[in-house]
């Protein structure tokens, strides 16, 4: 998983920060006056939400009575915990922008990580972090509850549906829905350096282990590239030594003029093409390199 983690959800982040900006101060999702709505001061961990509009993303609460999992749903209340002092203590509920950095430090990527099943090598893609606080008049009334969310987002940053109980779900068979993998470009068989985002449930080249490095000059040519990342690779794949039909395939990221290295990994092919799934091991037993997901 990504975004100090070593990281966890690189662009998902700035899309919930960004929203923020746009949201009023007094935000708050409802669902139109419908009488069904539930208070937030009792969130369960576990419980899926649909979550449709960017305000929605980035408000201050939400009210709307929790859904089946096994409904369409944009996110996942992963933690649920409580204000702390000092302001636990205040009369009035505390403004958005305080909310906001509140969550920041009570919803947790290392939180987030326990509920998904995550380990040091698993990035994600297409998820996000926000927490919902109680409205104002619950503030009021005492509730202090915050119900810390995943959320799910398409490329284009719009809310995404699933119906993915997300409990565990990166040691589970449909991981590759939230895995981070990447498309490169081929050319008359061989591969680009570079690679566009993407989940490993959609067509790719290469997966994502979480593990990159700043590009100096010991690390221009691939053979050294794929040196450098093959133990993070068998960390990944949980194996002693590398599987005959699978390869380390690292790609290079160019961000303000700095080069990185990603690690990654892909089935051993004899031209490379565009593949679907994850070579992750499931439960968290070896891999022998069978895409799965």
């Amino acid at each position: 998983m990504r975004h100090k983690l070593p990281t966890l959800f690189p662009a998902l982040v700035a899309l919930a920060l960004t929203v923020s900006a746009c949201a009023s101060t007094d935000a708050t999702a409802s669902s139109g006056g419908d009488s069904s709505t539930v208070s937030v001061d009792s969130p369960t961990v576990g419980q899926c939400h649909l979550i449709t509009t960017p305000e929605e993303f980035s408000a201050s609460s939400d009210s709307r009575p929790p859904l089946a999992c096994s409904e369409p749903h944009t996110s996942q209340t992963f933690l649920v915990t409580t204000v702390p002092q000092p302001l636990m203590g205040q009369a009035e509920r505390p403004l958005h922008e305080q909310l906001q950095n509140l969550t920041n430090r009570l919803c947790s990527a290392a939180e987030l990580r326990k509920y998904l099943a995550g380990t040091d090598r698993d990035a994600t893609e297409g998820m996000a972090i926000t927490g919902y606080y109680p409205s104002r008049s619950e503030w009021a009334a005492g509730s202090r509850s915050v119900r810390c969310d995943v959320l799910l987002a398409s490329q284009g940053q719009a809310p995404r549906e699933t119906t993915l109980d997300l409990k565990g779900a990166l040691a589970g068979p449909h991981s590759a829905q939230i895995r981070l993998c990447y498309a490169q470009d081929i050319k008359d068989g061989v591969l680009s350096a570079e690679g566009t985002d993407t989940t490993c449930s959609e067509p790719h080249t290469t997966e994502d282990v979480s593990a990159w490095f700043g590009q100096d000059a010991s690390l221009v040519s691939l053979a050294a590239q794929q040196e450098k990342c093959l133990p993070f690779v068998l960390d990944f794949l949980k194996v002693d030594a590398l599987p005959a039909n699978v390869e380390v395939r690292p790609i290079v990221r160019i961000d303000g003029g700095a080069r990185a290295v990603r690690c990654g990994v892909a089935p051993l092919q004899a031209s490379p093409e565009p593949w679907t799934g994850t070579l992750a091991p499931l439960g968290g037993t070896a891999n022998g390199g069978v895409a799965n997901g």
